[in-house]
């Protein structure tokens, strides 16, 4: 507004300052002009003013809903984060439960492995404490035959065990003669074959030569100390007892005194001198050194022969003492004494068996477990039909005397409380097993 009317004001200053030129004439309706400009200036400010207040209205109007759509998108932003952080809760919640699940089914597996456990112990314990029932009722219907029964298959247990681990024959036939005696005192014909296979067995285990171990080591270690003082070899000392030997059949058969002086004048000169007829070499002594060697390695084989005796190594104990043999035979004085004494001793020790083999009394083992068998069942048959007969008779005695009822148990338990014997007994009895050893039992076996 304001500038137009200065552009008005300045339209009309310039119309003052220019000259006026000469108008036509007009007429004098047209000089009222002024008041309808000043209307159409009004006019357009008032139009103006509107459009500048409907633009203003529109701009508030459009800052308005702006500001809304700014508040829902920032009330649908808090929504998503609300929801966003109850999803990220509820897949925390659901991983705890699925480890919770997880968790749950291992101890459920775990819980059943522990009942499988404990259902293999309760059938084990039940499987053991019958077999304590079963052996309780043994013990309260056992007699004395049945005691020596049981030890003589201990005894026939016990030499096995001997000959598997200590190969000691002469005592495992004496354990299979005092289970035999045992089996004799019972005078039984159940207990014939059980006798006629210790029989057997004894006569196999006697006809083994016995073999001392102790002693061949000991003989052993006295050729390991005797071999530092075998003398050597000597070739000169040889050849002279060759020609010594040669000349004596000739002094005996001479007897002319001056042949015998030539004879012996001849043979001093042949000592001088030694022909080899043979042509073999002549082996020199051993510097000493290499005679330290020599015995060194004759004393280690001595040693190998010594372990191999021990473990039983048969093979090795022969190729030991055959090293030896060879060695003493080509370097030193087969002629001498000691060398003679150190030979044979080493004869006599290759002779021996240190692996002997020894026969297992297992057909006497085998008898005497059918033998029990047997006896057993023929124990249990027996009780049954004492049983049998003795019905009857007590219910005959519960009608006659019926204040009396508890008398026959306390007649059939007395004598099964009167034949128990110390629990010493009874564990040594129950105890032994095949693979049991017993450090005090055999002597009480052997007594």
């Amino acid at each position: 507004m304001t500038e137009i009317n200065n552009q008005d004001k300045h339209s009309e200053k310039s119309t003052d300052s220019t000259p006026a030129a000469p108008r036509p004439p007009q007429p004098r309706s047209n000089e009222k002009k002024p008041p309808y400009t000043k209307l159409s200036t009004l006019a357009l400010g008032v139009s103006v003013l509107a459009l500048a207040t409907s633009g203003w209205l529109y701009v508030q109007s459009t800052q308005s809903s702006l500001h809304q759509d700014v508040q829902r998108l920032s009330t649908q932003q808090s929504q998503l984060n609300t929801a966003l952080a109850k999803s990220n809760q509820d897949r925390a919640q659901f991983s705890r439960l699925t480890q919770q699940v997880t968790s749950a089914t291992q101890q459920i597996k775990q819980q059943a492995e522990q009942k499988n456990q404990l259902t293999a112990q309760l059938s084990e314990q039940n499987t053991q404490l019958a077999d304590l029932e079963s052996k309780i009722n043994r013990l309260n219907n056992t007699t004395k035959e049945d005691w020596k029964l049981a030890e003589a298959e201990y005894l026939i247990r016990l030499a096995n065990q001997r000959l598997l681990l200590e190969s000691d024959g002469a005592g495992s036939a004496r354990l299979l003669i005092n289970a035999d005696d045992i089996l004799n005192a019972l005078e039984d014909p159940i207990a014939f074959d059980t006798r006629k296979a210790l029989a057997n067995d004894i006569q196999a285990l006697k006809s083994v030569s016995e073999f001392d171990l102790e002693g061949a080591y000991l003989k052993l270690n006295a050729l390991y100390q005797s071999v530092e003082n075998l003398p050597q070899r000597e070739p000169s000392q040889e050849w002279q007892n060759k020609s010594t030997a040669q000349s004596e059949p000739a002094e005996s058969t001479t007897s002319n005194h001056l042949v015998s002086v030539l004879n012996s004048f001849w043979a001093s000169l042949r000592s001088l001198i030694v022909i080899n007829y043979d042509h073999k070499p002549i082996k020199a002594l051993l510097p000493p050194a290499e005679y330290q060697q020599l015995v060194t390695g004759i004393q280690l084989q001595l040693d190998i022969a010594q372990v191999a005796l021990i473990k039983g190594e048969t093979v090795i104990y022969q190729q030991a003492l055959s090293r030896v043999a060879n060695a003493t035979t080509i370097h030193f004085d087969t002629q001498a004494s000691t060398v003679m004494s150190f030979l044979s001793s080493l004869t006599a020790l290759q002779a021996l068996n240190p692996a002997p083999e020894l026969p297992l009394p297992s057909a006497s083992l085998v008898a005497m477990k059918a033998l029990t068998d047997e006896w057993n069942r023929r124990r249990d048959t027996r009780n049954l039909i004492e049983v049998d007969h003795a019905t009857p008779v007590d219910n005959e005695k519960a009608t006659l005397e019926p204040t009396q009822t508890a008398t026959p148990i306390a007649t059939e338990t007395t004598p099964a409380t009167n034949a128990t014997e110390p629990e010493a007994a009874l564990d040594s009895k129950l105890g032994s097993e095949p693979n049991s050893t017993q450090p005090n039992t055999d002597k009480g076996a052997e007594a």
